[in-house]
């Protein structure tokens, strides 16, 4: 009776090895199981993108509206590449590639950083595909839907955030003042400026004096130079700035949103690579790059205007992913209700 069961245990024991070697031949023969692809020259299995089951089929539907089916599976696919990046899963890298092809070309430009996949770059790949299905809704607002959406189906990944935008976001701004000949110089002045005719002229003038053609030529100084060191003693740009009060208000829109009016203003990683950080006011991460139209020194500014014109612009700010302005709105009632609206930021909260 003992010999008959070992015999049979024997028989089970050959049978399964029989079973998994030859599953293992097939894999390497390349007859994968139905959805699945292979990373080639690792002979590794990688599960299909897009399979996050029904409730974050029922979550993705009823927080992004999308009733389109091939939609919702393209945003499910996008989800899954930036969780699986989060926390160092495999990716098929054909896959990968294929899927980049379908971006536009802003935004394939930051799917990758380093040559690595830079996660926050395919979520808002997927914010680019929400937004085509509702053309008409802001875009800061379907980014934080977007978002909100990837933290109720990935709950552990709460701390990935979208990068900062390069520009501001829209706000309502009248005509730009005119470049007055004899300042046009001064948006390509380096540290030097504080000794230049012109820039000493204006120094010398009475607040109610100042310029209008003076204040893009500065506003692009203040650009170039934010990060350089000024000698004792001499007045930095910004605090020249300043004296225009909120008068200043259309010119610095113009600037935050057409940055090629300010030619120092830093370009965008159109290449997915990183920049060298900025020696201070970051916006995200540490490491990250400040977003090429934003100034902490004029934000400082900003920050002593009236509500009336100083609000918008802080809004506007936050909305593109600029956190670190926060640290210039003044402390009072309307500044503390604004950073409460933006806890749930696409770009992460404010500080």
């Amino acid at each position: 009776m003992f010999q008959r069961l070992l015999i049979i245990a024997l028989f089970v024991v050959v049978a399964i090895l029989l079973v998994r070697t030859i599953a293992n031949w097939f894999n390497r023969g390349g007859w994968i199981g139905r959805g699945q692809s292979e990373i080639k020259g690792s002979w590794a299995v990688v599960e299909p993108l897009g399979r996050l089951g029904k409730a974050a089929e029922n979550t993705l539907k009823s927080s992004l509206k999308l009733e389109d089916g091939d939609d919702l599976q393209k945003v499910a696919v996008l989800f899954d590449v930036a969780h699986r990046t989060v926390h160092s899963l495999p990716l098929d890298a054909a896959e990968l590639r294929i899927l980049a092809d379908e971006a536009s070309e802003p935004i394939r430009g930051v799917l990758y950083r380093d040559e690595a996949v830079y996660a926050p770059g395919w979520l808002l790949f997927a914010a680019d595909l929400v937004q085509d299905a509702h053309p008409a809704m802001y875009a800061y607002e379907v980014k934080r839907l977007t978002l909100t959406a990837y933290r109720k189906v990935f709950p552990s990944d709460e701390e990935t955030v979208l990068p900062p935008e390069r520009t501001l976001a829209p706000v309502a701004y009248g005509t730009p003042p005119p470049v007055g000949d004899q300042y046009g110089h001064l948006g390509g002045l380096g540290a030097e400026y504080t000794r230049d005719a012109a820039y000493v002229s204006l120094l010398e003038c009475p607040v109610e004096a100042l310029p209008d053609e003076a204040m893009v030529p500065l506003l692009q100084l203040l650009f170039k130079t934010e990060d350089e060191p000024v000698p004792d003693g001499e007045t930095q740009v910004d605090e020249l700035l300043a004296r225009y009060e909120d008068r200043l208000y259309t010119a610095a829109v113009h600037v935050m949103i057409r940055p090629e009016s300010s030619a120092s203003a830093r370009p965008p990683a159109t290449d997915g690579k990183t920049r060298p950080p900025a020696t201070d006011g970051q916006s995200g991460p540490p490491g990250s790059p400040r977003p090429g139209a934003y100034s902490p020194a004029l934000f400082r500014v900003i920050g002593a205007w009236p509500r009336s014109s100083a609000e918008p612009l802080f809004r506007a700010a936050l909305e593109s992913g600029w956190n670190d302005c926060a640290r210039f709105l003044p402390e009072s009632g309307w500044a503390r209700d604004l950073k409460a609206v933006f806890r749930d930021s696409p770009y992460g909260a404010p500080a």
